[in-house]
């Protein structure tokens, strides 16, 4: 009989987790066996069930991770490009490649498979970086009277949303995929942003 390998307490855990998100990216969640994955790596089939009860606690905690991760990335120095002069484009660019590198990911990051609280805190999270960002950044005195700074912030985080969600779907195609992560259709959707939330320039 073939010896069935041992793990460290968070060892297995988080095989588990980051074998479900590989399923999730390969569009075979569906099909994943705890079960027949412990078998094909040597462990009992029971020994997972002492980090999860099933199979949706599983998908719950692999949720919470890959959060945390998408977070993680969009404050850290990653896939920063050294002549980007701008906090807010950088970030900007950052969801967007995310969402086209990770596109399943993506879709599952903001899917609804927790409870109302958890998704708001999460989404309270993405809207602190953006918060973060433009106060840091932008000088809000500019802004429009009648222009909150929390609105300027869910436009900004919204309008970038709605491209990565674009670019996760599949639903533009390469070039002006590029052209928003890399190129000049980024700068146009920063200058839409800035003349909207901006005051307009005084006439001499």
């Amino acid at each position: 009989m073939e010896k069935q390998k041992n793990y460290h307490h968070g060892g297995l855990k988080d095989k588990l987790i980051s074998n479900l998100l590989l399923a999730i990216e390969n569009n075979t969640l569906e099909s994943f066996s705890i079960r027949e994955f412990s078998r094909s790596i040597g462990v009992s089939p029971a020994a997972p069930y002492n980090h999860f009860k099933d199979k949706e606690d599983l998908i719950y905690n692999a949720l919470l991770y890959s959060r945390k991760d998408f977070l993680d990335y969009l404050v850290s120095e990653k896939d920063v490009e050294e002549n980007e002069t701008s906090e807010l484009i950088s970030l900007g660019k950052k969801y967007l490649f995310f969402a086209y590198k990770n596109p399943r990911i993506f879709d599952f990051i903001f899917s609804n498979k927790t409870t109302l609280k958890i998704n708001n805190n999460f989404y309270k999270d993405i809207n602190d970086v953006f918060m973060s960002v433009i106060q840091n950044n932008i000088d809000t005195e500019n802004f429009r009277t009648r222009v909150s700074i929390d609105t300027s912030v869910k436009a900004a985080w919204s309008m970038v949303h709605g491209i990565a969600c674009l670019i996760a779907n599949r639903s533009i195609d390469i070039d002006e995929i590029n052209g928003y992560i890399e190129g000049k259709l980024f700068d146009e959707l920063s200058a839409i942003w800035a003349v909207g939330v901006s005051k307009p320039p005084k006439l001499r």
